[in-house]
């Protein structure tokens, strides 16, 4: 059974796993050999949070859109860190949010998905 689709700006629906717990959120899509064109990962937070993503253990390049009350707040394309350690880039849109979506490397960026752009979950 497909998961949730999740829309960002003009990209979608993007069919995602969902991270809305510790656990889930830590591993992420941590040792993926591949994250296929339209699919994803969605984290959800209870309350808007300010924590910084990286890319330890991630073996391929990920675009990420950070989401507060339905609209994005940050985007950024992510580089794999073979390292697992604080030598890692974080990524964070410097302010609060309550969604993130994870999506194959380039994605959003081709789309020029920006700040302000229409985010929607779809179970």
């Amino acid at each position: 059974m497909p998961g949730p689709q999740v829309s960002v700006g003009t990209v979608g629906p993007i069919v995602v796993e969902v991270a809305d717990d510790a656990a889930g959120r830590a591993s992420g899509l941590m040792g993926r050999p591949a994250v296929p064109p339209g699919t994803g990962m969605l984290f959800v937070y209870d309350d808007p949070v300010t924590n910084s993503f990286w890319m330890g253990n991630v073996e391929v390049p990920l675009s990420i859109a950070w989401v507060r009350d339905g609209r994005v707040v940050g985007v950024a394309e992510m580089t794999p860190c073979p390292a697992a350690d604080l030598s890692c880039t974080p990524y964070s849109p410097g302010e609060p949010f309550d969604l993130a979506v994870e999506t194959t490397g380039g994605t959003f960026t081709a789309a020029a998905v920006q700040v302000g752009d229409a985010v929607t979950v779809s179970p």
